[in-house]
């Protein structure tokens, strides 16, 4: 019966792979052929990269240490992608899954789940609020609370569009903390989709510690290997060229 009733389901309702968007059987997030490699345990804790392609040199951050599920390659760009246009809203389901599994082999000690915030306008834009979507399922799935208390204060262009150099001042100023009293002592788990330079990571931790949170350990799905994103640049202008 519960053959026939999960048939009847799939059917009707089929669930798709998050990244191919081929049929999968229900309760399935990926099929056989796309589940990604992770990232290796020993990765660097201050840029999350696998060390073979760290380059930070221990760049301190406010966050205390910083960990990645996959490298934002591939299928797991494109999944990601297909999550933030809407495509495959069970995406959020399968990251926070993954992101849970990551936290609990890392074995913080932590007291609630926080998340980059987005202005209102940014959530309008989008149709949906990603990232409370995605640390609210993860707050389920470590069975600890939802800290919604951080907030982005006014719009600022996208980090994706600004050079290095400039994506610290870009958002330098733009969080606050509705209610510092709630912050006070509490160590966070700081979730985002996507760690690039980590700047956006850095400055909703220093608000975090600038109110006496006790620590603020970062935890993003992806992680994007800078030199391969420049590389990839340079190979899109040459094309252009042609």
């Amino acid at each position: 019966m519960n053959t026939l009733r999960e048939g009847v389901a799939v059917f009707l309702f089929p669930h798709h792979c998050v990244f191919c968007g081929e049929v999968v059987t229900v309760g399935r997030y990926v099929c056989e052929n796309c589940e990604p490699i992770l990232i290796d345990d020993d990765a660097c804790p201050y840029c999350a990269l696998p060390k073979i392609y760290c380059r930070c040199r221990k760049r301190a951050h406010f966050f205390d240490e910083i960990t990645a599920v996959y490298m934002y390659d591939d299928m797991v760009r494109y999944g990601i992608l297909r999550y933030k246009s809407g495509a495959d809203r069970r995406m959020a389901g399968y990251m926070a899954k993954k992101m849970a599994e990551t936290a609990k082999k890392k074995g913080y000690s932590i007291d609630a789940v926080a998340y980059v915030p987005q202005t209102r306008r940014e959530r309008w834009h989008r149709g949906f609020y990603l990232n409370r979507e995605i640390a609210g399922q993860l707050a389920q799935e470590l069975e600890l609370p939802l800290y919604d208390g951080l907030v982005k204060i006014f719009d600022a262009p996208a980090q994706k569009e600004m050079g290095f150099l400039f994506r610290r001042g870009n958002i330098a100023g733009a969080f606050d903390v509705r209610d510092p009293e709630e912050v006070k002592g509490k160590r966070f788990l700081l979730a985002d989709d996507i760690k690039t330079t980590g700047e956006t990571l850095d400055e909703c931790a220093k608000m975090l510690k600038l109110y006496d949170a006790d620590a603020v350990y970062a935890l993003t799905f992806a992680v994007a290997h800078l030199k391969r994103k420049e590389k990839e640049k340079e190979n899109a202008v040459e094309k252009k060229k042609e």
